[in-house]
Protein backbone atom coordinates (compact mmCIF):
# COMPACT_ATOMS: atom_id res chain seq x y z
CA UNK A 1 0.00 0.00 0.00
CA UNK A 2 1.24 3.65 -0.93
CA UNK A 3 2.41 5.52 2.21
CA UNK A 4 -0.07 8.83 2.84
CA UNK A 5 3.59 10.65 2.57
CA UNK A 6 4.17 9.09 -0.86
CA UNK A 7 0.16 9.93 -1.98
CA UNK A 8 0.64 13.58 -1.18
CA UNK A 9 4.18 14.05 -2.48
CA UNK A 10 3.27 12.50 -5.95
CA UNK A 11 0.00 15.00 -5.82
CA UNK A 12 2.13 18.05 -5.28
CA UNK A 13 5.18 16.88 -7.11
CA UNK A 14 2.08 17.10 -10.19
CA UNK A 15 1.20 19.89 -9.71
CA UNK A 16 4.96 21.79 -8.98
CA UNK A 17 6.10 20.11 -12.60
CA UNK A 18 3.50 21.61 -14.56
CA UNK A 19 3.57 25.33 -13.13
CA UNK A 20 7.21 25.44 -13.24
CA UNK A 21 7.13 24.68 -17.15
CA UNK A 22 5.69 28.22 -17.02
CA UNK A 23 7.41 31.51 -16.19
CA UNK A 24 4.57 33.35 -15.37
CA UNK A 25 2.95 33.52 -11.93
CA UNK A 26 0.65 30.93 -11.20
CA UNK A 27 -2.33 31.44 -9.23
CA UNK A 28 -2.76 29.05 -6.12
CA UNK A 29 -5.46 28.00 -4.29
CA UNK A 30 -5.77 25.54 -1.19
CA UNK A 31 -8.08 23.71 0.85
CA UNK A 32 -7.79 21.53 4.04
CA UNK A 33 -10.63 19.41 6.00
CA UNK A 34 -9.88 17.30 9.16
CA UNK A 35 -12.96 15.43 10.14
CA UNK A 36 -13.38 12.94 12.75
CA UNK A 37 -15.92 10.48 13.06
CA UNK A 38 -17.19 7.90 15.49
CA UNK A 39 -20.00 5.46 14.93
CA UNK A 40 -21.88 2.98 16.66
CA UNK A 41 -23.77 -0.11 15.17
CA UNK A 42 -26.64 -0.46 17.59
CA UNK A 43 -28.01 -3.71 16.88
CA UNK A 44 -26.05 -7.49 15.34
CA UNK A 45 -26.69 -7.94 12.23
CA UNK A 46 -26.47 -11.61 10.77
CA UNK A 47 -26.44 -13.84 7.54
CA UNK A 48 -26.17 -17.34 6.64
CA UNK A 49 -27.87 -19.09 9.43
CA UNK A 50 -25.87 -21.21 12.36
CA UNK A 51 -24.07 -23.24 9.51
CA UNK A 52 -21.95 -20.20 7.31
CA UNK A 53 -22.96 -17.23 9.52
CA UNK A 54 -21.70 -13.89 8.94
CA UNK A 55 -22.01 -11.24 11.47
CA UNK A 56 -21.52 -7.57 12.06
CA UNK A 57 -21.68 -6.45 15.63
CA UNK A 58 -23.35 -4.11 17.71
CA UNK A 59 -20.77 -1.64 19.11
CA UNK A 60 -18.17 0.28 17.83
CA UNK A 61 -18.89 0.57 14.11
CA UNK A 62 -16.12 2.72 13.32
CA UNK A 63 -14.02 5.69 14.38
CA UNK A 64 -13.03 7.11 10.97
CA UNK A 65 -10.27 10.04 10.69
CA UNK A 66 -9.96 12.24 7.67
CA UNK A 67 -7.27 14.51 6.33
CA UNK A 68 -8.62 15.89 2.94
CA UNK A 69 -6.86 18.06 0.72
CA UNK A 70 -7.63 19.95 -2.76
CA UNK A 71 -4.62 22.11 -4.61
CA UNK A 72 -5.31 24.13 -7.49
CA UNK A 73 -3.06 26.26 -9.83
CA UNK A 74 -3.60 28.10 -12.71
CA UNK A 75 -2.18 29.70 -15.32
CA UNK A 76 -2.93 31.41 -18.31
CA UNK A 77 -5.10 28.83 -20.22
CA UNK A 78 -4.22 25.75 -17.79
CA UNK A 79 -5.47 24.34 -15.08
CA UNK A 80 -4.05 21.88 -13.01
CA UNK A 81 -6.27 19.97 -9.67
CA UNK A 82 -4.81 17.43 -6.99
CA UNK A 83 -7.89 16.65 -4.37
CA UNK A 84 -6.78 13.53 -1.82
CA UNK A 85 -8.54 12.22 1.24
CA UNK A 86 -6.49 10.31 3.90
CA UNK A 87 -8.77 7.79 5.88
CA UNK A 88 -7.14 6.82 9.27
CA UNK A 89 -9.40 3.78 11.07
CA UNK A 90 -8.92 4.41 14.98
CA UNK A 91 -10.16 1.04 15.54
CA UNK A 92 -9.48 -2.56 14.07
CA UNK A 93 -11.93 -5.44 14.92
CA UNK A 94 -9.26 -8.05 15.22
CA UNK A 95 -5.38 -8.98 14.20
CA UNK A 96 -4.55 -11.88 12.08
CA UNK A 97 -1.92 -13.46 13.95
CA UNK A 98 1.17 -12.05 15.98
CA UNK A 99 2.91 -11.19 13.00
CA UNK A 100 0.05 -8.51 12.44
CA UNK A 101 2.02 -6.50 15.73
CA UNK A 102 4.70 -5.56 13.22
CA UNK A 103 2.64 -4.56 10.48
CA UNK A 104 1.53 -0.82 10.55
CA UNK A 105 -1.25 -1.14 8.03
CA UNK A 106 -2.52 -3.69 10.28
CA UNK A 107 -2.28 -1.71 13.98
CA UNK A 108 -3.36 1.38 12.15
CA UNK A 109 -5.36 0.78 9.05
CA UNK A 110 -5.96 3.50 6.40
CA UNK A 111 -6.89 4.26 3.14
CA UNK A 112 -6.09 6.95 0.40
CA UNK A 113 -8.59 8.09 -2.07
CA UNK A 114 -7.38 10.32 -4.79
CA UNK A 115 -10.33 11.31 -6.60
CA UNK A 116 -8.83 14.08 -8.47
CA UNK A 117 -5.91 14.50 -10.25
CA UNK A 118 -5.91 16.06 -13.75
CA UNK A 119 -4.35 18.62 -16.35
CA UNK A 120 -7.20 21.03 -17.96
CA UNK A 121 -6.10 23.29 -20.80
CA UNK A 122 -8.59 25.43 -21.85
CA UNK A 123 -9.26 27.35 -24.74
CA UNK A 124 -7.36 24.49 -27.05
CA UNK A 125 -6.37 25.49 -30.80
CA UNK A 126 -9.84 27.73 -31.01
CA UNK A 127 -11.84 29.28 -27.94
CA UNK A 128 -14.61 27.51 -26.32
CA UNK A 129 -12.59 24.34 -26.38
CA UNK A 130 -11.55 22.77 -22.73
CA UNK A 131 -9.41 19.31 -22.29
CA UNK A 132 -9.09 17.64 -19.45
CA UNK A 133 -6.92 14.64 -18.56
CA UNK A 134 -6.67 12.68 -15.24
CA UNK A 135 -8.25 11.28 -12.45
CA UNK A 136 -11.47 13.15 -12.23
CA UNK A 137 -15.44 14.02 -11.26
CA UNK A 138 -17.62 13.74 -14.24
CA UNK A 139 -20.85 14.77 -12.66
CA UNK A 140 -23.66 15.49 -15.04
CA UNK A 141 -26.81 14.44 -13.45
CA UNK A 142 -29.40 17.50 -11.95
CA UNK A 143 -31.31 15.44 -9.34
CA UNK A 144 -30.13 15.66 -5.44
CA UNK A 145 -27.93 12.51 -4.48
CA UNK A 146 -30.13 10.18 -6.64
CA UNK A 147 -28.74 10.85 -10.11
CA UNK A 148 -29.90 7.41 -12.74
CA UNK A 149 -27.89 9.70 -15.46
CA UNK A 150 -24.39 9.84 -13.54
CA UNK A 151 -22.85 6.84 -15.16
CA UNK A 152 -18.88 7.93 -15.47
CA UNK A 153 -17.63 7.40 -12.02
CA UNK A 154 -18.43 4.43 -9.79
CA UNK A 155 -20.49 4.69 -6.77
CA UNK A 156 -18.85 4.74 -3.67
CA UNK A 157 -21.03 2.95 -0.87
CA UNK A 158 -18.41 2.37 1.64
CA UNK A 159 -19.76 5.11 3.74
CA UNK A 160 -23.30 4.91 4.68
CA UNK A 161 -23.94 7.87 5.47
CA UNK A 162 -22.77 9.65 2.10
CA UNK A 163 -25.56 9.43 -0.30
CA UNK A 164 -24.61 9.61 -3.78
CA UNK A 165 -21.04 9.84 -3.14
CA UNK A 166 -18.53 8.89 -6.50
CA UNK A 167 -14.84 7.32 -6.91
CA UNK A 168 -12.84 9.41 -9.09
CA UNK A 169 -11.51 7.49 -12.42
CA UNK A 170 -9.08 8.10 -15.07
CA UNK A 171 -10.74 10.21 -18.36
CA UNK A 172 -10.01 12.29 -21.13
CA UNK A 173 -12.72 14.71 -21.14
CA UNK A 174 -13.82 17.52 -24.03
CA UNK A 175 -15.86 19.82 -23.53
CA UNK A 176 -16.80 22.83 -26.75
CA UNK A 177 -19.00 25.75 -25.79
CA UNK A 178 -20.92 26.90 -29.12
CA UNK A 179 -22.27 30.17 -27.15
CA UNK A 180 -22.63 30.60 -23.38
CA UNK A 181 -25.20 28.66 -22.35
CA UNK A 182 -24.82 25.96 -25.09
CA UNK A 183 -21.88 23.14 -24.64
CA UNK A 184 -21.10 19.62 -26.17
CA UNK A 185 -19.39 17.17 -24.31
CA UNK A 186 -17.68 14.43 -24.93
CA UNK A 187 -15.80 11.61 -22.29
CA UNK A 188 -13.92 8.11 -22.96
CA UNK A 189 -12.50 6.07 -19.88
CA UNK A 190 -10.12 4.07 -20.79
CA UNK A 191 -10.73 1.40 -18.09
CA UNK A 192 -13.28 0.04 -15.80
CA UNK A 193 -13.59 0.87 -12.08
CA UNK A 194 -16.10 -1.15 -10.22
CA UNK A 195 -18.56 0.28 -7.36
CA UNK A 196 -16.68 0.22 -3.80
CA UNK A 197 -19.03 -1.46 -1.68
CA UNK A 198 -19.57 -1.32 2.39
CA UNK A 199 -18.06 -4.11 4.51
CA UNK A 200 -21.52 -4.72 5.08
CA UNK A 201 -22.15 -6.06 1.84
CA UNK A 202 -20.45 -9.66 2.57
CA UNK A 203 -23.96 -10.53 4.65
CA UNK A 204 -25.53 -10.28 0.94
CA UNK A 205 -24.08 -13.36 -0.90
CA UNK A 206 -24.56 -15.45 2.51
CA UNK A 207 -28.24 -15.51 1.93
CA UNK A 208 -28.28 -18.25 -0.70
CA UNK A 209 -32.13 -18.23 -0.69
CA UNK A 210 -31.90 -15.22 -3.29
CA UNK A 211 -32.41 -17.27 -6.37
CA UNK A 212 -31.08 -15.08 -9.11
CA UNK A 213 -32.89 -16.65 -12.57
CA UNK A 214 -35.57 -14.77 -14.36
CA UNK A 215 -37.32 -18.21 -15.18
CA UNK A 216 -39.59 -18.94 -12.98
CA UNK A 217 -39.58 -22.39 -12.76
CA UNK A 218 -35.70 -23.28 -13.26
CA UNK A 219 -35.89 -21.07 -9.68
CA UNK A 220 -38.17 -23.36 -7.81
CA UNK A 221 -36.87 -26.61 -9.00
CA UNK A 222 -33.66 -24.56 -7.60
CA UNK A 223 -35.20 -23.68 -4.57
CA UNK A 224 -36.65 -27.02 -3.90
CA UNK A 225 -33.52 -29.02 -4.40
CA UNK A 226 -31.52 -26.69 -1.89
CA UNK A 227 -34.08 -26.69 0.60
CA UNK A 228 -34.86 -30.41 0.71
CA UNK A 229 -31.17 -31.17 1.00
CA UNK A 230 -30.83 -28.94 3.59
CA UNK A 231 -33.97 -30.15 5.62
CA UNK A 232 -34.17 -33.65 5.52
CA UNK A 233 -30.48 -34.69 4.62
CA UNK A 234 -29.10 -32.13 6.75
CA UNK A 235 -26.59 -30.67 4.11
CA UNK A 236 -26.90 -27.09 3.95
CA UNK A 237 -25.65 -25.39 0.91
CA UNK A 238 -23.62 -22.01 1.50
CA UNK A 239 -21.60 -19.74 -0.25
CA UNK A 240 -17.47 -20.37 -0.26
CA UNK A 241 -15.85 -18.31 -1.90
CA UNK A 242 -16.52 -15.79 -4.52
CA UNK A 243 -14.42 -14.36 -7.58
CA UNK A 244 -15.54 -11.13 -9.21
CA UNK A 245 -14.24 -10.86 -12.68
CA UNK A 246 -13.95 -7.34 -13.83
CA UNK A 247 -14.08 -6.28 -18.18
CA UNK A 248 -11.02 -6.58 -20.00
CA UNK A 249 -8.65 -3.41 -20.60
CA UNK A 250 -9.73 -3.80 -24.15
CA UNK A 251 -10.46 -1.82 -26.41
CA UNK A 252 -14.37 -2.23 -26.94
CA UNK A 253 -14.39 -2.47 -22.90
CA UNK A 254 -13.72 1.40 -23.03
CA UNK A 255 -16.61 4.08 -21.37
CA UNK A 256 -17.71 6.49 -23.36
CA UNK A 257 -20.35 8.85 -22.82
CA UNK A 258 -21.51 12.37 -24.91
CA UNK A 259 -24.08 14.86 -23.98
CA UNK A 260 -25.30 18.33 -25.06
CA UNK A 261 -26.64 20.45 -22.73
CA UNK A 262 -28.00 24.02 -22.71
CA UNK A 263 -30.44 26.47 -21.87
CA UNK A 264 -33.79 26.96 -23.20
CA UNK A 265 -36.69 29.18 -21.62
CA UNK A 266 -34.20 29.72 -18.63
CA UNK A 267 -34.33 25.97 -18.01
CA UNK A 268 -31.67 23.92 -17.97
CA UNK A 269 -31.98 21.06 -20.53
CA UNK A 270 -29.59 17.93 -21.68
CA UNK A 271 -29.52 15.00 -23.34
CA UNK A 272 -26.51 12.02 -22.97
CA UNK A 273 -25.78 9.00 -24.18
CA UNK A 274 -23.65 6.27 -22.01
CA UNK A 275 -22.08 3.07 -23.32
CA UNK A 276 -20.39 0.86 -20.44
CA UNK A 277 -20.82 -1.50 -17.69
CA UNK A 278 -22.97 -1.30 -14.88
CA UNK A 279 -20.89 -0.85 -11.90
CA UNK A 280 -22.16 -3.13 -9.20
CA UNK A 281 -21.24 -7.05 -9.89
CA UNK A 282 -23.76 -9.59 -10.64
CA UNK A 283 -23.70 -13.45 -10.56
CA UNK A 284 -22.39 -15.27 -14.07
CA UNK A 285 -21.41 -18.68 -12.80
CA UNK A 286 -21.85 -21.07 -10.06
CA UNK A 287 -20.21 -24.13 -8.69
CA UNK A 288 -20.98 -26.26 -6.03
CA UNK A 289 -18.65 -29.02 -4.29
CA UNK A 290 -19.11 -31.24 -1.33
CA UNK A 291 -17.69 -31.64 1.89
CA UNK A 292 -16.90 -35.10 2.96
CA UNK A 293 -20.25 -37.10 3.36
CA UNK A 294 -20.57 -38.41 6.71
CA UNK A 295 -22.59 -41.84 7.96
CA UNK A 296 -26.40 -42.53 7.65
CA UNK A 297 -28.16 -42.56 10.99
CA UNK A 298 -31.52 -43.69 11.95
CA UNK A 299 -34.01 -45.88 9.74
CA UNK A 300 -33.79 -45.25 5.97
CA UNK A 301 -37.18 -44.24 4.39
CA UNK A 302 -37.21 -45.40 0.93
CA UNK A 303 -33.97 -45.73 0.41
CA UNK A 304 -33.11 -42.48 1.59
CA UNK A 305 -31.40 -41.44 4.36
CA UNK A 306 -33.30 -39.24 6.62
CA UNK A 307 -30.97 -38.39 9.31
CA UNK A 308 -27.30 -37.45 7.85
CA UNK A 309 -24.44 -37.69 10.64
CA UNK A 310 -21.43 -35.26 9.52
CA UNK A 311 -23.49 -34.85 5.86
CA UNK A 312 -21.07 -32.06 5.34
CA UNK A 313 -22.17 -28.84 3.44
CA UNK A 314 -22.42 -27.63 -0.30
CA UNK A 315 -20.20 -24.99 -0.91
CA UNK A 316 -20.42 -23.09 -3.55
CA UNK A 317 -17.86 -21.17 -5.55
CA UNK A 318 -19.50 -17.73 -7.29
CA UNK A 319 -18.28 -15.57 -9.81
CA UNK A 320 -19.66 -12.31 -10.31
CA UNK A 321 -19.19 -9.67 -13.56
CA UNK A 322 -20.63 -6.65 -14.79
CA UNK A 323 -22.94 -6.46 -17.29
CA UNK A 324 -22.58 -4.49 -20.38
CA UNK A 325 -25.02 -1.44 -21.29
CA UNK A 326 -26.18 1.38 -23.00
CA UNK A 327 -27.99 4.32 -21.44
CA UNK A 328 -29.49 7.85 -23.31
CA UNK A 329 -30.93 10.72 -20.84
CA UNK A 330 -32.33 13.56 -19.95
CA UNK A 331 -32.27 16.25 -17.46
CA UNK A 332 -34.34 19.22 -16.92
CA UNK A 333 -33.76 21.37 -14.00
CA UNK A 334 -35.10 25.00 -13.21
CA UNK A 335 -37.67 26.98 -11.36
CA UNK A 336 -41.52 27.69 -11.96
CA UNK A 337 -43.16 30.32 -9.72
CA UNK A 338 -46.92 30.13 -9.24
CA UNK A 339 -46.85 32.52 -6.26
CA UNK A 340 -46.39 35.60 -8.46
CA UNK A 341 -50.42 36.53 -8.78
CA UNK A 342 -49.83 36.46 -4.84
CA UNK A 343 -46.45 38.62 -4.47
CA UNK A 344 -44.15 39.14 -6.43
CA UNK A 345 -41.60 39.08 -3.37
CA UNK A 346 -42.95 34.64 -2.65
CA UNK A 347 -39.37 32.64 -4.05
CA UNK A 348 -40.05 29.98 -6.82
CA UNK A 349 -39.83 26.18 -6.64
CA UNK A 350 -37.17 24.21 -7.84
CA UNK A 351 -38.20 21.16 -9.85
CA UNK A 352 -35.66 18.52 -11.14
CA UNK A 353 -36.74 15.82 -13.70
CA UNK A 354 -33.69 13.32 -14.76
CA UNK A 355 -34.35 10.28 -16.45
CA UNK A 356 -32.28 7.27 -18.35
CA UNK A 357 -33.32 4.59 -20.93
CA UNK A 358 -30.77 1.51 -19.91
CA UNK A 359 -30.35 -1.05 -22.47
CA UNK A 360 -28.44 -4.22 -21.32
CA UNK A 361 -26.89 -6.79 -22.77
CA UNK A 362 -28.23 -10.28 -21.56
CA UNK A 363 -26.29 -11.77 -19.21
CA UNK A 364 -27.00 -15.61 -18.46
CA UNK A 365 -25.78 -18.08 -15.60
CA UNK A 366 -23.53 -21.30 -15.14
CA UNK A 367 -24.04 -23.88 -13.06
CA UNK A 368 -21.72 -26.61 -12.83
CA UNK A 369 -21.07 -29.21 -9.94
CA UNK A 370 -18.82 -32.19 -8.90
CA UNK A 371 -20.68 -35.93 -8.29
CA UNK A 372 -22.25 -34.73 -5.85
CA UNK A 373 -22.99 -38.23 -3.27
CA UNK A 374 -26.12 -37.52 -1.13
CA UNK A 375 -28.50 -39.11 1.58
CA UNK A 376 -26.01 -41.87 2.73
CA UNK A 377 -25.84 -42.49 -1.54
CA UNK A 378 -29.27 -43.00 -1.99
CA UNK A 379 -28.18 -39.90 -4.58
CA UNK A 380 -25.38 -39.49 -6.78
CA UNK A 381 -25.27 -36.24 -8.98
CA UNK A 382 -22.95 -36.51 -11.70
CA UNK A 383 -20.41 -33.41 -12.26
CA UNK A 384 -20.75 -31.55 -15.16
CA UNK A 385 -22.92 -28.85 -16.16
CA UNK A 386 -26.56 -28.38 -14.50
CA UNK A 387 -29.62 -30.03 -16.46
CA UNK A 388 -31.26 -26.28 -17.20
CA UNK A 389 -33.96 -27.96 -19.02
CA UNK A 390 -35.01 -30.92 -17.31
CA UNK A 391 -34.59 -33.04 -19.65
CA UNK A 392 -32.21 -35.60 -18.42
CA UNK A 393 -29.01 -34.72 -20.04
CA UNK A 394 -26.64 -32.05 -18.49
CA UNK A 395 -26.83 -28.68 -20.41
CA UNK A 396 -29.34 -26.68 -21.86
CA UNK A 397 -30.12 -23.19 -22.21
CA UNK A 398 -28.49 -21.23 -19.47
CA UNK A 399 -30.72 -19.25 -17.01
CA UNK A 400 -30.96 -15.65 -17.81
CA UNK A 401 -29.88 -13.18 -14.69
CA UNK A 402 -30.13 -9.82 -17.01
CA UNK A 403 -32.80 -9.77 -19.68
CA UNK A 404 -32.02 -7.90 -22.87
CA UNK A 405 -35.69 -6.25 -22.09
CA UNK A 406 -34.81 -1.73 -21.80
CA UNK A 407 -35.87 -0.25 -18.65
CA UNK A 408 -36.21 2.62 -17.51
CA UNK A 409 -34.63 4.75 -13.98
CA UNK A 410 -35.55 8.37 -13.28
CA UNK A 411 -35.68 10.97 -10.25
CA UNK A 412 -38.16 13.38 -10.00
CA UNK A 413 -37.94 16.07 -7.45
CA UNK A 414 -38.97 19.48 -6.07
CA UNK A 415 -37.21 22.06 -3.28
CA UNK A 416 -38.42 25.15 -1.76
CA UNK A 417 -36.81 27.47 1.13
CA UNK A 418 -39.60 28.94 3.15
CA UNK A 419 -39.24 32.01 5.08
CA UNK A 420 -37.23 31.47 8.41
CA UNK A 421 -34.40 29.62 6.59
CA UNK A 422 -36.38 25.98 6.63
CA UNK A 423 -35.54 24.20 3.24
CA UNK A 424 -37.48 21.41 1.91
CA UNK A 425 -37.14 18.65 -0.81
CA UNK A 426 -39.07 15.61 -1.90
CA UNK A 427 -38.00 13.24 -4.74
CA UNK A 428 -39.45 10.27 -5.99
CA UNK A 429 -37.11 8.09 -6.79
CA UNK A 430 -37.73 4.84 -9.48
CA UNK A 431 -34.43 2.63 -9.23
CA UNK A 432 -31.55 3.11 -6.53
CA UNK A 433 -27.93 2.62 -8.15
CA UNK A 434 -27.68 -1.10 -7.37
CA UNK A 435 -30.68 -1.96 -9.18
CA UNK A 436 -30.42 -3.27 -12.64
CA UNK A 437 -32.64 -5.19 -15.16
CA UNK A 438 -36.46 -4.72 -16.51
CA UNK A 439 -39.12 -5.09 -14.06
CA UNK A 440 -40.87 -2.50 -11.98
CA UNK A 441 -44.43 -1.78 -10.54
CA UNK A 442 -45.43 -1.65 -14.84
CA UNK A 443 -43.94 -4.52 -16.22
CA UNK A 444 -41.02 -7.29 -16.07
CA UNK A 445 -39.68 -9.72 -13.69
CA UNK A 446 -39.68 -9.44 -9.88
CA UNK A 447 -36.46 -10.54 -7.75
CA UNK A 448 -36.52 -13.09 -4.98
CA UNK A 449 -35.77 -11.63 -1.80
CA UNK A 450 -36.03 -14.88 0.37
CA UNK A 451 -37.12 -18.58 -0.50
CA UNK A 452 -37.32 -21.66 1.01
CA UNK A 453 -39.88 -24.83 1.05
CA UNK A 454 -43.02 -25.40 2.21
CA UNK A 455 -42.81 -29.33 2.50
CA UNK A 456 -42.78 -30.61 6.43
CA UNK A 457 -41.74 -34.10 5.80
CA UNK A 458 -39.56 -36.34 3.13
CA UNK A 459 -43.31 -38.01 2.98
CA UNK A 460 -44.32 -35.39 1.57
CA UNK A 461 -41.60 -34.58 -0.80
CA UNK A 462 -42.22 -37.61 -2.47
CA UNK A 463 -46.05 -38.01 -2.25
CA UNK A 464 -47.31 -38.70 -5.70
CA UNK A 465 -50.24 -36.49 -5.12
CA UNK A 466 -48.98 -32.98 -3.80
CA UNK A 467 -45.26 -33.94 -3.39
CA UNK A 468 -42.28 -32.55 -5.87
CA UNK A 469 -39.83 -34.97 -6.32
CA UNK A 470 -40.47 -38.40 -8.03
CA UNK A 471 -37.93 -40.86 -7.50
CA UNK A 472 -38.26 -42.99 -10.38
CA UNK A 473 -37.09 -41.66 -12.46
CA UNK A 474 -36.30 -38.59 -10.85
CA UNK A 475 -37.78 -35.36 -11.56
CA UNK A 476 -38.58 -32.81 -9.63
CA UNK A 477 -41.40 -30.06 -10.04
CA UNK A 478 -40.55 -27.15 -7.60
CA UNK A 479 -43.89 -25.68 -7.90
CA UNK A 480 -45.55 -27.56 -5.34
CA UNK A 481 -43.14 -26.66 -2.33
CA UNK A 482 -40.95 -23.92 -3.35
CA UNK A 483 -41.76 -20.49 -1.13
CA UNK A 484 -40.76 -17.07 -2.71
CA UNK A 485 -40.49 -13.36 -0.99
CA UNK A 486 -40.38 -11.03 -4.75
CA UNK A 487 -40.13 -7.20 -5.04
CA UNK A 488 -39.62 -5.52 -7.98
CA UNK A 489 -36.03 -5.75 -9.65
CA UNK A 490 -36.62 -1.40 -9.48
CA UNK A 491 -37.83 -0.23 -6.60
CA UNK A 492 -39.94 3.01 -6.30
CA UNK A 493 -39.18 5.23 -3.43
CA UNK A 494 -40.47 8.42 -1.86
CA UNK A 495 -37.17 10.46 -0.31
CA UNK A 496 -38.19 13.55 1.85
CA UNK A 497 -35.78 15.79 3.48
CA UNK A 498 -35.82 19.27 5.94
CA UNK A 499 -33.57 21.78 6.70
CA UNK A 500 -33.89 23.99 9.44
CA UNK A 501 -31.31 26.61 10.52
CA UNK A 502 -31.35 28.25 14.15
CA UNK A 503 -29.28 30.75 15.57
CA UNK A 504 -28.72 32.49 12.90
CA UNK A 505 -27.87 29.87 10.94
CA UNK A 506 -24.91 28.38 13.84
CA UNK A 507 -27.32 25.19 14.22
CA UNK A 508 -28.70 22.85 11.48
CA UNK A 509 -31.10 20.62 12.48
CA UNK A 510 -32.01 17.58 9.55
CA UNK A 511 -34.54 15.55 8.70
CA UNK A 512 -33.90 12.93 5.69
CA UNK A 513 -36.28 10.46 5.20
CA UNK A 514 -36.46 7.27 2.59
CA UNK A 515 -39.42 5.44 2.38
CA UNK A 516 -39.82 2.23 -0.20
CA UNK A 517 -43.14 2.28 -1.59
CA UNK A 518 -42.89 -1.37 -3.82
CA UNK A 519 -44.29 -3.89 -1.78
CA UNK A 520 -43.54 -7.54 -1.71
CA UNK A 521 -45.20 -10.73 -2.30
CA UNK A 522 -45.01 -13.90 -0.80
CA UNK A 523 -46.34 -16.46 -3.15
CA UNK A 524 -46.66 -20.23 -2.14
CA UNK A 525 -48.31 -23.71 -3.53
CA UNK A 526 -51.62 -24.20 -2.65
CA UNK A 527 -54.08 -26.51 -2.52
CA UNK A 528 -54.59 -28.08 -6.31
CA UNK A 529 -51.78 -27.81 -7.61
CA UNK A 530 -51.65 -23.85 -8.33
CA UNK A 531 -49.91 -20.95 -6.33
CA UNK A 532 -51.17 -18.62 -3.76
CA UNK A 533 -49.88 -15.10 -3.78
CA UNK A 534 -49.89 -12.41 -0.55
CA UNK A 535 -49.49 -8.97 -1.19
CA UNK A 536 -47.42 -6.88 1.34
CA UNK A 537 -48.25 -3.13 0.27
CA UNK A 538 -45.91 -0.74 2.23
CA UNK A 539 -47.50 0.19 4.60
CA UNK A 540 -47.67 -3.07 6.35
CA UNK A 541 -45.24 -4.31 8.63
CA UNK A 542 -44.11 -6.91 6.02
CA UNK A 543 -43.71 -4.68 3.59
CA UNK A 544 -42.38 -1.71 4.96
CA UNK A 545 -39.09 -0.21 4.24
CA UNK A 546 -37.51 2.64 5.25
CA UNK A 547 -34.34 4.48 6.36
CA UNK A 548 -34.30 7.80 8.78
CA UNK A 549 -31.66 9.95 9.08
CA UNK A 550 -31.67 12.89 12.06
CA UNK A 551 -29.03 15.26 12.16
CA UNK A 552 -27.80 17.88 14.09
CA UNK A 553 -24.81 19.77 13.19
CA UNK A 554 -23.29 23.18 15.21
CA UNK A 555 -21.21 25.78 13.34
CA UNK A 556 -18.76 27.69 15.48
CA UNK A 557 -17.64 29.90 13.19
CA UNK A 558 -13.95 29.62 11.63
CA UNK A 559 -14.48 26.24 9.82
CA UNK A 560 -15.65 24.36 12.97
CA UNK A 561 -18.55 22.07 13.15
CA UNK A 562 -19.57 19.98 15.30
CA UNK A 563 -22.15 17.09 14.78
CA UNK A 564 -23.90 14.15 16.00
CA UNK A 565 -26.66 12.06 14.30
CA UNK A 566 -28.53 8.51 13.29
CA UNK A 567 -28.98 6.61 10.45
CA UNK A 568 -32.13 4.16 10.81
CA UNK A 569 -32.52 1.17 8.60
CA UNK A 570 -36.19 -0.55 9.16
CA UNK A 571 -37.55 -3.36 7.70
CA UNK A 572 -37.97 -7.07 7.40
CA UNK A 573 -34.49 -8.91 6.90
CA UNK A 574 -36.16 -9.32 3.16
CA UNK A 575 -36.69 -5.93 2.44
CA UNK A 576 -34.35 -3.25 0.67
CA UNK A 577 -33.31 -1.48 4.23
CA UNK A 578 -34.05 -4.40 6.81
CA UNK A 579 -31.87 -6.38 4.74
CA UNK A 580 -28.31 -6.85 7.06
CA UNK A 581 -26.12 -6.49 3.67
CA UNK A 582 -27.40 -2.67 4.51
CA UNK A 583 -25.67 -2.35 7.84
CA UNK A 584 -28.19 -2.29 10.32
CA UNK A 585 -29.37 0.84 12.52
CA UNK A 586 -25.95 3.62 13.17
CA UNK A 587 -25.33 6.66 15.73
CA UNK A 588 -22.14 8.58 14.90
CA UNK A 589 -20.89 11.97 16.23
CA UNK A 590 -18.74 14.07 13.61
CA UNK A 591 -16.04 16.54 14.52
CA UNK A 592 -15.01 19.16 11.15
CA UNK A 593 -12.94 21.46 10.59
CA UNK A 594 -12.51 23.05 7.31
CA UNK A 595 -9.70 25.46 6.26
Amino acid sequence: MIRPFVAGALSFGVLLAVTSAHADDPSWDMQLKVESDLRFRLETKSAGGVVAQTSLPAGIERNQNLLGAKFSVSWENVKAVAQTDLVVYGYQSQLDGIGALSKAEETQPYRIDVNELYVEVQNLLVDGFHVRAGQQLVLWGVADQFNPTNLLNPDDLIDPLLFGKQLGNFMVKADYWVTDDFSLSAVLVPLFRPARLPTSAALGPAQVGRTPYTDTKLRWRNETERGAVSRFLNVPTVVDSITVITPEPQFENMQAAVRMAGTVFEQDVALSYYTGFHDFPVPIQNHTRQDPTGACGGPPFGGICTTEIGGGRLLTDTTLGYPKMHAYGLNIAGEFNPFKLIDEGIGGIGYRIEGALYIPRETKMKLTQEELVLGGGAFRLPGGEYDYDFDGQPGGPRPTIVESTAFAKWTVGLDYTFPGNVYANLMWVHGLADEFGAGDWINGTKEVRDSGIVTRSLNDLINPDKGCVSLVPLNIDGRRCAREVLRPRLGDYLVAGVDVKWLDDQLLTRLFTILELSGYEMTRPSFGGGRTTFKYPFYDDRGFSAVIFPEMAYNFGNGLELGLGALFNLGKSYTKFGDPASGGSLTFLRARYTL
